[in-house]
């Protein structure tokens, strides 16, 4: 039970990202059939389909819990007996921080860069729809190995925080293109297909 960081460097920039998505818009939109756009029930529908493909959900964290632990019994070397202050006990809290939105926000670079800062060891990626941390601490102490994981995750929410800014404008853009491209396909497929 240990913490699997990785490398922020060589990670693909957010705003490729973006672009990829932005490239799907015209795919989508121009596959459409006059069943998907005939009526207003089923435009509505099938607009909800294409922005849900397209646009990029924020990540939205929710209240950490420790889910687990592990004792582990470790001698002290020499060294850490004669510095003291260090403990034989090893109690191993598993923390999970869930989450809602796209998890694609962890695994890219933000446009503006990032800070690396000494205490920071890496990100920590998601599985699924949640982080999984462990925190190491001398005493069962779900409240503190809570602390100690949020530390863990100081670059993670850096990049999450970072990509989350940057969705804003480029969101309110896409989704007016969207709009846009699909009312004019809706008045061609009409134009062409009929009622």
């Amino acid at each position: 039970m240990t913490n699997n960081f990785i490398s922020p460097y060589n990670l693909p920039f957010f705003s490729q990202l973006k672009t990829q998505r932005e490239a799907m818009i015209n795919s989508l939109v121009n596959n459409l059939k006059i069943n998907d756009v005939r009526d207003d029930e089923k435009f509505a529908q099938t607009t909800t389909r294409i922005k849900h493909a397209v646009l990029i959900k924020k990540v939205v964290f929710g209240e950490p819990k420790c889910i687990d632990h592990e004792y582990e019994e470790k001698p002290l070397n020499i060294q850490q007996q004669l510095v003291g202050g260090f403990s034989k006990d090893h109690y191993i809290h598993q923390i999970e921080f869930p989450f809602t939105g796209d998890t694609e926000l962890f695994n890219h670079t933000p446009e503006k860069g990032f800070s690396y800062l000494s205490s920071d060891r890496g990100l920590i990626l998601p599985n699924y729809n949640k982080l999984t941390v462990y925190a190491d601490l001398p005493e069962l102490n779900p409240t503190k190995a809570i602390a100690e994981a949020r530390g863990f995750l100081s670059m993670t929410t850096q990049f999450v925080n970072a990509n989350n800014a940057s969705i804003d404008n480029w969101e309110v853009s896409v989704t007016q293109r969207i709009d846009r491209q699909l009312q004019q396909k809706r008045e061609e497929l009409i134009k062409l297909f009929g009622d």
